[in-house]
């Protein structure tokens, strides 16, 4: 696959990501004190975003010698502590992220897995990560909408949980299967190809900045499926002064 067209079908899903997860805290938010953290979470993610494409093309994720740690498993980990961080010590960000049906239709991403198939089936990625990462998120990324859509129809919400489980399964096996494949201390199995490309711009934004996301909308998604306190939601004002709010704690879907 050359370089412009891995860069177009990586670097479009991620931007689209930001702009619908920016859009969502955006259209939740309901005072100046939620709007503003809606706006700084927005900067955040687009900061992070552009700060790693950047990073990627200056080679920063390349792997380093041994024993040294791979960056891209230190950033990977340094995102999911930051954002558990971030979940845990903000309540406004909490109630900024309840509508069930715009976290899972976020998964629609995962389609972005057809690209690893195409890239084992040329040769620049090993079959033994490419397949269960690819499949897996291709099932996961097909089966979003519907999964969604179906959220108030009997079974619905025991759906969602297997739905976000699965999610978060593949996402883990994929991370699994990667440590073990790539050049650095933690790899276990040599392949020809190696998952060096993986750690080059722009494929290496999958592992530093859409995982980690995927990780969060999955866990998010869960905890409240499962009814466990969360956060009070945002009530939307409609013009009457009246709030809308879904059955599961968000704003009603449109």
């Amino acid at each position: 696959m050359g370089a412009t067209l891995l860069a177009i079908v990586i670097v479009v899903p991620a931007v689209v990501v930001v702009i619908a997860i920016v859009a969502m805290v955006w259209r939740a938010s309901t005072s100046p004190r939620s709007a503003l953290v809606a706006a700084v979470a927005g900067l955040v993610l687009i900061g992070w975003l552009a700060g790693t494409s950047i990073a990627a093309q200056r080679g920063f994720y390349l792997p380093p010698p041994p024993p040294s740690p791979p960056p891209v498993g230190i950033q990977l980990l340094i995102a999911l502590a930051g954002l558990s961080l971030a979940l845990a010590l903000s309540p406004s960000l909490r109630g900024l992220l309840t509508n069930q049906r715009f976290l899972i239709r976020l998964n629609v991403w995962r389609l972005v897995g057809a690209v690893f198939l195409a890239l084992m089936v040329t040769g620049q990625v090993p079959a033994l990560w490419a397949v269960p990462a690819g499949v897996g998120d291709v099932a996961i990324g097909a089966t979003a909408f519907w999964v969604a859509g179906g959220l108030d129809a009997p079974g619905g919400k025991r759906r969602a949980m297997l739905f976000n489980w699965l999610g978060l399964l593949d996402l883990v096996v994929a991370v699994v299967l990667g440590v073990i494949t790539s050049p650095g201390v933690g790899q276990l199995v040599h392949t020809t190809p190696t998952m060096e490309l993986v750690t080059h711009f722009p494929l290496v934004l999958v592992p530093t900045f859409l995982v980690p996301l995927a990780v969060m909308v999955h866990v998010v998604s869960l905890w409240q499926l499962s009814g466990r306190p969360w956060s009070s939601p945002p009530v939307p004002l409609s013009p009457s002064g009246e709030g809308e709010r879904t059955g599961y704690g968000g704003r009603a879907a449109t």
